[in-house]
Parts: structure tokens; C-alpha cells; sequence
């Protein structure tokens, strides 16, 4: 607009909109091949090795960008690089979004894209908020067309992102409830509108299937499985996440946008709705757990838009505003070149830097596989950096459940000679330490490893507090052994933590596969806590001096 280009000094800047792309994504691609892997990348880069319509933690988009690359790229670049693409395509969406800016208005919409951290940390590191990020961009798309005129093509293509949105990450849900939710009566009075919700329902179905046969593990963990005791650090922790991750620099403006910003049409309502929804939503999620940074990605780029609109409305109630964008994306340039500076010139450890440890590791294991004691994380690090050699993990009381628990590739390491990685509780005295990045863990070979988490366990309250275990196993088990395996009684209080006691095997040194086998028959050893404080009861067999493998059992709620 003339007003606000009008006693702007002269343009210094590229003013090819291609120029800026094209920066963006060599950076990225440089980006992508020299830093390290975080442990989360490497976990969804098993994801891509056995692609599915959906995943214990996620929807399978991040999986499917993994494996545009993995195959035909070399290691970290390979994994990345389909996220690349993808942070790419958002930026073009952005444009595309912001009325495709030229000269001035162009240099001020790169400032405020380039200025925004977790574009910048999603531009190449391959997590599910990266196609999440694009199909934000897309959705918001289809929505500004679909609410300027709602026609039968716009409200496919607007179902379309709806699914996709779905398929990156869950919290798709989130961004289309709010930005729907102030134009209610409207969409439902809308044909098109159910249009668009049915083919985004019909597009999500594979997943939904997927979870259907599976027992629905993310819908279960993730609306019941991660909630904690309330504690005031999740709320505060959140309040300052929020202000680093949008650029503490930048947050004045977000604000002063927000006030002198007038919805003149429906999808500037629905960004302001979409807004302040998600910051007050994952504020009351605060109350049940620990809320992740990162949860709030998606608002980058309704900041963006909401922010350059503002600036281009009222120019002078923006002053420094770009001075303010440089010196942030200076800032995150800074921390770019730490990422990628080798380990060697660095005064102190380098971050994310796993891969001398897993050197050392697959040199101890000399080709056995690892099996890490309660870290998919440190197991899929292990595969990637070991250039694929075996790694798994196993899942005990202490631990949350992942990926890992449904697939069953650890039955081909059963009896077999392995390295177990433990961590320091394990209480096993002929371990070895082994130093990690950070702290260590304990390492020992086991000879004849079982593998039992698909093991089922059968609990059955008695008369008088007595009870009986019985155990059916797929394949035959020792229980005795180099790693001996022992029985444990478990309970799940009532806000979600266990606690567990150790039983004596009734006689038993192995489980036959295929039948039914008594293991205990006698008193309840949480009889008295399973009386006063009503927990659930369970049952889950134990690797020698670790705690007892978590969901081997259905948990028996106490009779009334």
C-alpha cells in the first residue's frame, strides 16, 4: 500500500520472490546434512521403515516425508530432506497467502517468515510438525477461498487439507475447531461445508481403521496416558516456552498486532480465533501434565499473516519492527552455524551429538543387537548411527509405552546372544558402566535373551485376597537363564503411577507356548493398598534386578 511504502529508503534487498526460496532451502539443505540428529528424528525414521496408515505417537505423514529421502539421500540428509521440501512448500504457501508481496512489503513479509524459530527449526528437521507447519499453510488457504465463496471444488480441496492436517498431527484438530467455530452458524447452514467436513472424514478413514485394530493406542495415550498430578511449573514453564519459541523480541508487535488489527472478513476472525483458542487451550492442558513447546507450532503462520496485515494497515505503530525480525533471525543464524560446527572446535559438548557414543556401542556389540532398557530413543539412535544394526527396546512400569510395544521384530532376537543396555537402576551387579553424551548407562551380554512382552498374563481375584497369575506365551520361555525372569504383582494407583511386588513362581522355570500355565496361586501382596486406596490390580513378568514389563495384562479393578 502506498501509505506504508511512502518514506521507506531506498530497496537494497533481492525483490524476486524466488531469490529468498532458494536461500531458504540451499540453508536448509546444508542445514539438514551437517547437524546431528535429535533421538526423536531417528525413532520416526523407523516410522518410515515400516510404513503404515498410523503410529503409536502420530499419524503417518512424518513417516511417508522420512521416506521420500532415506533411500537415495545419505544419512542425515536422507532423512531430512523431504522435510526440506515440505518447509519450502510452506513458505511458498505463505507467500501465496500474504497477496504475493513485492518490493518493500516482500523484504518485510521475509523478515517476519525468516524471524520465526520453529520455521526456521522445522524448515529441516524431520518431526511431525513439519508437514503439520505445511498443511497449517494450506488449510488457511483453503479456508480464506472456501469463506470468500463456497463452491463445491473449494470445499473438496478445503477436506483435502483437512485430512492432511489430521494425518501430520493430531492438534489438526485444534486449528480446525477454532477457525471454524466463530463462523458455526454459517458453516452449518453451508452445504459445501459438509462437503468438505465428509471428505476429510472419508480421506481419514485408513488411519482411523489403523486405530481401530490396534486398540485405538493413541487416542487412549494421549487423552488419558500422559496425565500427572498438577504442578505449578507446567503452567509457568509453558507462559516462558511460549515467549522463546515466537521470539521474545517480536512479542510486543504480536500484541500491538493483535490490538490495532480489525477482522474486516471472516478468515481474519478465524485467525484471531485460532490464536488466542490454542495459547488459552494448551494453557488449561498445563493442568493435567507437562505441555511441550512445540504444541503451539502452527501459529507461526497465522502470526505471520495476522502481523504483516497489521503492519501494512498501520505502518507507524510498527517502528523497529523489522530491525527487531533481523536481529532475531541473526540470533537463530548464530545457532545454525553451532549445530553445524564440527564437535572438535567446540569448548563444550555438542548438542544432540549421540553418534561417537553409538560408535562405541556397536563396537562393544560386535554385530549382537542392543537392547535398551526404556529408550526408543536411544534404540532407533542406535540402529541409525550403527548404519542398521539391530537395536530394540524394551518397556517396564517406569517407562511410557511407544511404537516399539506394537511392532514385533524382537521375537527374531529371542534366545539369542545380546547386549543389554540398562539404565542405572538396574540392579545388576555384573554390569558394566557406559558412558552416553550425558551420564551413562549400564551394559552387560546376556547369552539366552527372552523375549516376553508379548507374553499374556491372566490375574484372577480369589476369596479372602488370594489370587491366581496364569501366563500364555506365543513361543516356549525360560525363565531361568543368564537374564532370569521373575513374576511381579503390579498396581496402578488412581493418579496413574504403579507400584509392584515380587511373587514367587509357582515351580515354574518355563512357560510352554501355546497353553495356559498357572505361575501364582496365593495371598495378594497389595492386598492392604488394594483395599485402602482402591488401585487397579495387574500383573507383568520381570528381566532380573529391572522392574516388570508394563501392559502384559488387563488390570483387575477392586470388587465392591
Amino acid at each position: 500500500r502506498s501509505e506504508y511504502l511512502r518514506g521507506m529508503p531506498p530497496r537494497r534487498y533481492p525483490d524476486r520472490p524466488i531469490f529468498w526460496l532458494a536461500l531458504w532451502l540451499a540453508v536448509n539443505l546444508l542445514q539438514a546434512a551437517f547437524t546431528p540428529l535429535d533421538p526423536d528424528e531417528t525413532y520416526y525414521w523407523m516410522y518410515s521403515r515400516f510404513l503404515d496408515w498410523g503410529y503409536f505417537d502420530h499419524p503417518p505423514a512424518v513417516a511417508v516425508l522420512i521416506a521420500a529421502g532415506k533411500d537415495w539421500l545419505p544419512g542425515a540428509l536422507g532423512l531430512r530432506f523431504g522435510h526440506v521440501i515440505a518447509g519450502g512448500l510452506t513458505l511458498t504457501v505463505v507467500y501465496e497467502l500474504l497477496g504475493r508481496p513485492r518490493g518493500n512489503a516482500l523484504v518485510l513479509a521475509v523478515a517476519l517468515t525468516f524471524a520465526q524459530p520453529l520455521l526456521e527449526v522445522y524448515g529441516f528437521i524431520a518431526t511431525p510438525d513439519g508437514p503439520l507447519l505445511l498443511f497449517t499453510a494450506l488449510y488457511l488457504l483453503a479456508l480464506q477461498r472456501f469463506l470468500r465463496q463456497p463452491g463445491w471444488s473449494a470445499s473438496l480441496v478445503l477436506g483435502f487439507t483437512m485430512a492432511g492436517l489430521l494425518y501430520s498431527k493430531y492438534h489438526g484438530v485444534i486449528l480446525i475447531f477454532f477457525t471454524a467455530l466463530p463462523h458455526l452458524w454459517f458453516l452449518l447452514r453451508t452445504p459445501q461445508a459438509w462437503v468438505a467436513a465428509g471428505t476429510g472424514l472419508v480421506l481419514f478413514l485408513p488411519h482411523l481403521y489403523w486405530q481401530y485394530v490396534h486398540d485405538y493406542p493413541s487416542f487412549r495415550y494421549h487423552l488419558s496416558g500422559r496425565d500427572d498430578p498438577y504442578q505449578w511449573k507446567f503452567t509457568w514453564q509453558y507462559l516462558v516456552n511460549q515467549l522463546l519459541i515466537f521470539s521474545p523480541l517480536l512479542l510486543v508487535y504480536y500484541v500491538r498486532a493483535w490490538r490495532v488489527s480489525i477482522p474486516a472478513d471472516r478468515f481474519h476472525r478465524s485467525l484471531r480465533w485460532l490464536i488466542a483458542g490454542t495459547l488459552l487451550f494448551f494453557l488449561y492442558t498445563t493442568t493435567k501434565g507437562r505441555t511441550e513447546a512445540q504444541w503451539t507450532a502452527m501459529l507461526s503462520v497465522p502470526l505471520v499473516l495476522l502481523t504483516y496485515r497489521a503492519v501494512r494497515e498501520r505502518p507507524a505503530a510498527f517502528r523497529g519492527l523489522r530491525t527487531s525480525a533481523w536481529i532475531t533471525i541473526g540470533l537463530l543464524v548464530v545457532a545454525r552455524l553451532l549445530l553445524v560446527t564440527p564437535r572438535d572446535w567446540l569448548p563444550f559438548s555438542k548438542p544432540f551429538d549421540h553418534e561417537p557414543w553409538v560408535q562405541r556401542l556397536a563396537a562393544v556389540a560386535r554385530d549382537r543387537p542392543v537392547m535398551v532398557e526404556n529408550s526408543y530413543r536411544f534404540a532407533s539412535l542406535y540402529e541409525f548411527y550403527s548404519g542398521g544394526q539391530p537395536g530394540w527396546t524394551m518397556t517396564n512400569v517406569d517407562y511410557r509405552p511407544s511404537q516399539y510395544d506394537i511392532w514385533r521384530r524382537d521375537s527374531l532376537y529371542h534366545e539369542r546372544e545380546v547386549l543389554v543396555l540398562g539404565q542405572t537402576n538396574w540392579e545388576r551387579p555384573a554390569a558394566d558402566s557406559f558412558a552416553m553424551q550425558k551420564g551413562y548407562m549400564l551394559v552387560q551380554s546376556v547369552q539366552d535373551f527372552q523375549v516376553v512382552k508379548d507374553v499374556r498374563l491372566e490375574i484372577e481375584s480369589v476369596e479372602n485376597d488370594t489370587i491366581r497369575i496364569y501366563a500364555t506365551a506365543p513361543r516356549p520361555i525360560q525363565l531361568t537363564g543368564s537374564l532370569p525372569l521373575g513374576l511381579r504383582v503390579i498396581g496402578r494407583r488412581t493418579d496413574g503411577s504403579f507400584l509392584y511386588r515380587r511373587v514367587a513362581l509357582a515351580g515354574r522355570t518355563a512357560i510352554p507356548a501355546q497353553r495356559r500355565t498357572l505361575l501364582y496361586s496365593g495371598p495378594n501382596p497389595l492386598g492392604a493398598e488394594w483395599r485402602a486406596e482402591r488401585i487397579r490390580l495387574g500383573a507383568g513378568l520381570a528381566y532380573a534386578g529391572m522392574p516388570p514389563l508394563r501392559g502384559q495384562s488387563a488390570l483387575l479393578d477392586h470388587p465392591e
